[in-house]
């Protein structure tokens, strides 16, 4: 690109030329792996282990992050993806919600104040030896699918999941803006 700029110094014209050249390298990929929120803050405690979060998961512009617990008795699952458009958001939420019968069965659901969309739905793993539960929802163009995986007898509260769903759609806010 070239520009042109002409300023007056002292009465006399000047004329000023910037030649910019395509030289350069294309901008890095966004780094999402801070997106997830550490269950540990929201528990006040170091109970859950964080996995190296997992970028692009499936492909899809994002971040995947899993928080066991030090027992094994309980993990969460954090998928974020990062979309072009919120549309492109609610498509891949109710892609999920389309999934879920892999995820869970005999699912229970239902509305829940979390970002836009917010869903809770509980129910049992499909081998029959966990209780699940999933929170989906968008924040601007961000899709969130966090699962939480416990004891049989034991599910996550949803209070407990609707905090977490909140701290994320902060995080979101605070990271990505929207």
């Amino acid at each position: 690109m070239k520009t042109m700029s002409t300023f007056a110094l002292g009465g006399v014209a000047a004329v000023a030329a910037t030649v910019t050249f395509g030289f350069g390298s294309a901008s890095a990929a966004p780094d999402y792996g801070t997106l997830p929120v550490n269950p540990n803050v929201i528990t006040d405690s170091t109970a859950y282990v964080p996995t190296p979060p997992v970028s692009d998961p499936d492909g899809q512009q994002g971040v995947r992050q899993e928080f066991n617990h030090r027992d094994g008795s309980r993990g969460i699952t954090t998928t974020i993806l990062v979309l072009p458009s919120a549309q492109a958001a609610t498509d891949a939420m109710n892609a999920w919600r389309d999934g879920l019968g892999s995820v869970v069965t005999n699912p229970t659901s239902g509305p829940v104040p979390v970002g836009t969309g917010g869903t809770w739905v509980t129910g049992v793993s499909p081998n029959g030896t966990q209780s699940v539960g999933v929170l989906m929802f968008t924040r601007g163009n961000a899709a969130v699918d966090v699962q939480f995986d416990g004891p049989l007898n034991d599910p996550v509260p949803p209070d407990l999941a609707t905090q977490y769903g909140d701290d994320q759609v902060a995080a979101i806010d605070r990271q990505l803006g929207t």
